[in-house]
């Protein structure tokens, strides 16, 4: 065993690395745990309260401004004047109210000149209060949302079809992109409407204990403020709470917005506290960075540059979700959906490697067929686990077909694959644009209510939506494990080993190898090669069945269109070449490449919050994975 070599280099930027990691973890967690503190609760209900108090005396200043413009309209009353010399009076007292205040301090107070015990009890008393009620609101609405879930499906499919273009409307060029324009069809998000829920007896029953503390809070704030009124604390009762909680707030939260509120100063402590989680996660995050220096050259001929890079901005990225509270664990569920969804389509690419007839970009002669298959289970009524069995055969059967006469022509253009494969994907798509609006369907589901033609989005909900996703899923540590989609994953990528190590398959790989060598052994190259494409348009037809049960919906016309491109990008990206392709280079390749789009759209939303920068973020990974994947196109192979 050769001994690790680690350059002087990589070894002192390893230490430099961990030492500046040691003193951010070492801060961040002093941070962290000084929240909880006496001090840091201290540093915190000085903001709100000084927050509050400034709200309060706004009030104050508003109340003591009214009495003199009612004076002042009162004298110039007694004294016989008409609307004119009231509004001159008005203004002129207001102003002069306004300078008075400021000069007295009324409004205004230094929490150093004041009692603040009442006051800070209040103000927890009301955040407990506030806290308590914000957690039945999130039970509540969990139960109604879990209640009401597969109603929300069915709403969301009525909903995508009723926005879309009316097959007569369907001729001109890209046709039924309406859905399908995107390069992935993007996961349907089904979001249970809420305007029909109804506040619990428990909720009420908080609420009132929320009225009562804030009412307790009212009565400390007139001691502070004598001039204010019950009617003047009523109109800035949202505004006190809001200051005081929120629903869903963190700490980080809870400080920004007290700290922006009330111009208080928190000190180095309070610097800390807010930036302790930040500190913390920056602290890991640059010891596996220390890790990545050290083991550089193991990691780089194990993975190489490109994974080695994707995976620690994935690593980067999971980072940045966790201190931007982004639930983590549910970022993770969805990146096994996604992998779960998406690998029975990378793995399709892997025979069309290894028979030698390069990337299988007509990938869509494949989906098309499964497609089919699935249109025919929802035609003949078929659900469960009988429907996606039948779905799966009829678009095996289809895509065998299909498969077998690509193949024909594969052969006959030999040396021209990537170029053939590529129109080829496109033409089917095109053709099948003008299929689906005269195929003789008949299912309501699947047909416009007016005009000829197919939807372009099918809901699966009366067929096998989320039957591999739901069967055995569980949770562990808040991650939802899609267990039987992984299960069925695995299976295909355990078929498709064995296949290749079948007397076939080796004759296959061979082929794709050396076809001359092959060829003077006896093996008939073109038999090889037709085998490898009809495998490969078969299992794009089953991943495209499996894709869309866990998307819950089919979509037609344009929508597959680039989805052979997707998935020579992942597999590219897991370290296969054009000529050269496994089972691991499938899997790690769907994982990052799915990972990194899963996470980087909500991080890029949530460091620029109200803006398009998740979508221009989207097609920077995605375009910039498959930019690179084409550039692998003419690299050498990999042993």
């Amino acid at each position: 065993m050769n001994k690790l070599k680690i350059k002087k280099s990589q070894k002192i930027a390893c230490v430099l690395i961990i030492l500046v990691a040691v003193i951010f973890g070492c801060v961040g967690f002093y941070g962290m745990s000084a929240r909880s503190s006496q001090k840091g609760s201290e540093i915190l209900s000085s903001m709100r309260l000084q927050a509050i108090l400034d709200t309060a005396g706004t009030g104050a200043i508003d109340a003591y401004v009214a009495a003199e413009k009612a004076e002042a309209t009162a004298r110039v009353r007694e004294e016989g004047g008409g609307m004119t010399e009231i509004r001159e009076a008005t203004a002129k007292a207001e102003e002069e109210a306004r300078a008075s205040a400021e000069k007295e301090g009324i409004g205004s107070v230094d929490l150093s000149e004041i009692d603040t015990v009442p006051l800070a009890k209040a103000l927890d008393v009301l955040a407990t209060a506030q806290t308590e009620y914000f957690e039945e609101e999130s039970a509540a609405q969990a139960a109604y949302i879990e209640e009401h879930a597969d109603d929300a499906a069915v709403e969301s499919a009525e909903d995508i079809a009723a926005e879309e273009v009316p097959a007569e409307d369907m001729g001109g060029e890209g046709a039924g992109e309406d859905a399908g324009a995107d390069m992935e069809m993007e996961m349907a998000e089904e979001t249970v409407d809420l305007s029909e829920f109804e506040a619990t007896e428990e909720m009420l029953a908080l609420a009132e204990k929320v009225d009562e503390a804030f009412n307790g809070l009212c009565e400390e704030i007139k001691i502070v403020f004598p001039a204010l009124t019950d009617d003047i604390l009523a109109t800035l009762k949202d505004t006190i709470l809001n200051t005081v909680s929120q629903q869903g707030d963190t700490f980080e939260i809870q400080y920004d917005r007290a700290y922006s509120l009330s111009g208080l100063n928190p000190g180095m402590t309070g610097m800390i506290m807010r930036q302790g989680r930040t500190l913390a996660t920056s602290a890991v995050g640059l010891i596996i960075l220390a890790l990545a220096v050290l083991f550089y050259t193991p990691l780089v001929k194990k993975l190489g540059i490109p994974r080695l890079v994707i995976g620690l901005f994935y690593i980067f990225l999971c980072l940045m979700a966790f201190i931007y509270n982004l639930s983590l664990p549910g970022q993770i569920s969805n990146t096994l959906v996604r992998l779960g969804m998406n690998g029975v389509l990378v793995l399709a690419m892997l025979p069309g490697i290894q028979c030698g007839i390069s990337l299988n970009l007509g990938l869509p002669i494949g989906i098309i067929g499964g497609l089919l298959g699935g249109l025919l289970c929802i035609e003949f009524g078929f659900h469960g686990w009988l429907g996606f069995l039948f779905a799966i055969v009829v678009g095996m059967a289809i895509s065998a077909v299909t498969g077998y006469l690509y193949g024909m022509l594969l052969n006959k253009l030999k040396g021209s694959e990537m170029t053939v494969t590529t129109y080829v994907g496109f033409s089917i798509v095109s053709l099948m644009c003008i299929a689906w609006l005269v195929l003789p369907f008949q299912s309501k589901i699947m047909k416009w209510p007016l005009g000829n033609g197919l939807r372009t989005t099918i809901g699966l909900q009366t067929s096998y939506r989320h039957l591999l996703n739901d069967f055995l899923s569980f949770k562990i540590f808040g991650i939802t494990i899609p267990t039987g989609l992984l299960l069925f994953f695995a299976l295909c990528c355990v078929l498709v080993w064995l296949f290749m190590r079948s007397k076939t398959g080796i004759a296959m790989s061979a082929s794709g190898a050396n076809p001359r060598f092959a060829t003077a052994t006896g093996i008939n190259v073109d038999k090889m090669r037709i085998i490898g494409t009809m495998l490969s348009t078969m299992l794009a037809a089953v991943g495209i069945i499996v894709y869309a049960q866990s998307f819950g919906f089919m979509q037609l016309y344009q929508a597959p269109r680039q989805m052979g491109f997707l998935a020579a990008s992942a597999i590219l990206l897991g370290g296969a070449t054009t000529s050269r392709a496994k089972i691991s280079h499938v899997i790690i390749g769907t994982f990052l490449f799915q990972g990194v789009l899963t996470l980087g759209m909500p991080v890029a939303n949530a460091v620029v919050p109200q803006s398009t920068i998740s979508e221009v973020f989207r097609i920077i990974i995605s375009q910039g994975i498959i930019l690179y994947a084409l550039t692998k196109s003419g690299g050498d192979s990999r042993g």
